[in-house]
């Protein structure tokens, strides 16, 4: 029978599921209720509950049309409608009710949106700057142009009455919910402002662009007391404008003009995938103030890039892997590429103290050679023939082995 698998998930979760007409809310043990009295459905207990959230997700990812335009919290609305609707008339789920279900939802029509964030930390001279997909709006000086693309922003004191930016980003997405559109928008705009920090590469933290984290001027006040005085001090952070029009953000001998399209590439190959989540990786070092965490993310990014299996344990051959790699990946002479394999082997070693515990001194100086050699390799994949041509780890390993052994 068609859509087998689904209908027994549905018919399962009728026969665990309790009707509660009325509210009740000292259970003893966990659960989630939807609707009122007779239309009430109640799921009580961890493993019911673990039954419910499994199927709920299996039946939203199973039609990917769905689990791409809509979110999870409206398709959780009519998935347990027709659980309601099935228990109530004493029926067993069929494939009609499935497919009149994933019906209700693909039938409605998709439009394409442009999400607007603020976007704190910049400044540039242009009226609008493109970035990828993303485009940077100077606002006084765009306002025109969004106004005639969307008539109702000629009531823009009521949408950006509280805005704190001179500088607006939007970003085009297409869903058929609105808040669905929000949702992928956001995860793009998180991967953006990652993106910023890695060019950045401000370890010192007094330049960021971001969306979402942001880090403004600034004072801390501090009060020191003890038994035989009384201190005071102030620490001003200062964060200086970062000019976004600057040719840099787009400098092909960086690879920088391949990334911002990078971000929003649907069908991207095994090596893009790893590539822009390493950029990710060091993106949040550089912004995080913590020395230590900061370095475990740096070596994330190369783990991420450069282990064959990313499910395995770091063992002392994947390490000594992962060190070799870098070093025929970022240099081709041999004492330098001696020096990277030392180098990393020991920012691996300080990476690894910390997640056990030890106590391990992090300065300023290891952080700046984990930046550097990791976005080396992030340039070099962007970059450098043969590798901005190589698309799994298949064909890096095959050669790199080569390489090697030549």
């Amino acid at each position: 029978m068609k859509h087998d698998k689904l209908i027994n998930i549905i018919n399962e979760l009728i026969d665990i599921s309790e009707i509660i007409p009325r509210f009740i809310n000292n259970f003893p043990e966990p659960y989630k209720s939807f609707g009122i009295d007779k239309y009430n459905i109640t799921f009580r207990g961890y493993d019911k509950l673990e039954k419910f959230q499994n199927g709920l997700e299996s039946m939203y990812k199973y039609n990917k049309e769905i689990a791409d335009t809509w979110t999870l919290n409206k398709f959780e609305t009519d998935f347990v409608s027709l659980i309601r609707l099935l228990k109530n008339g004493k029926g067993r789920c069929q494939s009609k009710d499935i497919e009149l279900l994933f019906e209700n939802f693909t039938k409605v029509e998709i439009q394409e949106s442009e999400i607007l964030y603020e976007l704190y930390g910049a400044e540039m001279n242009l009226p609008k700057l493109t970035l990828g997909d993303f485009t940077v709006y100077n606002f006084d000086l765009s306002i025109t142009e969004l106004t005639e693309r969307f008539p109702y922003l000629v009531h823009q004191d009521l949408y950006f009455s509280n805005r704190k930016s001179r500088y607006i980003v939007g970003i085009k997405v297409k869903a058929r919910d609105n808040d669905k559109a929000v949702e992928i928008a956001n995860k793009l705009c998180e991967t953006f402002e990652n993106v910023f920090s890695y060019m950045i590469a401000d370890i010192k933290h007094q330049r960021t662009v971001g969306i979402f984290n942001f880090r403004g001027w600034r004072t801390t006040s501090i009060v020191v007391c003890n038994n035989n005085s009384m201190g005071f001090q102030d620490k001003n952070d200062i964060s200086l404008p970062v000019n976004i029009d600057e040719p840099f953000f787009k400098d092909v001998s960086q690879g920088n003009d391949k990334i911002w399209p990078l971000i929003t590439k649907t069908q991207k190959t095994e090596i893009e995938i790893r590539l822009l989540n390493a950029i990710e990786w060091i993106g949040k070092a550089i912004y995080d103030i913590d020395l230590s965490k900061s370095l475990v993310q740096f070596v994330f990014a190369i783990e991420g890039m450069l282990q064959l299996n990313e499910k395995s344990i770091i063992t002392p051959s994947i390490v000594s892997q992962l060190s070799d790699w870098l070093a025929f990946i970022i240099n081709d002479e041999l004492e330098q590429r001696k020096k990277i394999s030392k180098y990393f082997k020991d920012i691996y070693q300080k990476r690894s103290a910390i997640a056990h515990g030890a106590a391990k001194t992090i300065d300023i100086q290891d952080l700046a050679l984990a930046m550097q050699i990791s976005k080396l390799m992030i340039i070099t994949f962007l970059t450098n023939k043969p590798f901005c041509d190589i698309k799994t780890m298949e064909e890096l390993n095959k050669y790199l082995t080569n390489l090697k052994f030549k």
